[in-house]
């Protein structure tokens, strides 16, 4: 998420930034995971399930927090972050993927 995207303009709580060691720096709040890319997709995948349940129990799933073990540490994403947060793991994601190369090499091939 970039700063200007964020509407009450205060600084966003979560951003994930890939580094030039190859891993992926997820800062949430005060704390940054150094993580490899696996793992940000394992977190993607967890997101998706976490907003399914939240479609389908709205009221359960949206007053408790998101809880996310990576490897020892463990977050507890509040209710009122799940969207900032899953934007960003979307986000990083995506790049991580390249999917706007797969999007041109697929266009260019036909």
């Amino acid at each position: 998420m970039n700063h200007n995207d964020n509407k009450n303009e205060q600084l966003p709580q979560t951003f994930i930034r890939q580094c030039s060691c190859g891993y992926y720096h997820l800062h949430y709040r005060y704390i940054m995971l150094t993580i490899p890319m696996h793992t940000l997709f394992g977190i993607m995948d967890e997101c998706y399930t976490w907003e399914k349940m939240r479609s389908h129990e709205s009221g359960m799933h949206c007053r408790n927090p998101f809880r996310l073990v990576v490897g020892v540490a463990s977050l507890a994403i509040l209710p009122e972050d799940f969207e900032e947060f899953n934007e960003a793991v979307q986000q990083a994601a995506y790049k991580a993927l390249n999917i706007m190369q797969l999007i041109q090499q697929t266009g260019s091939q036909q």
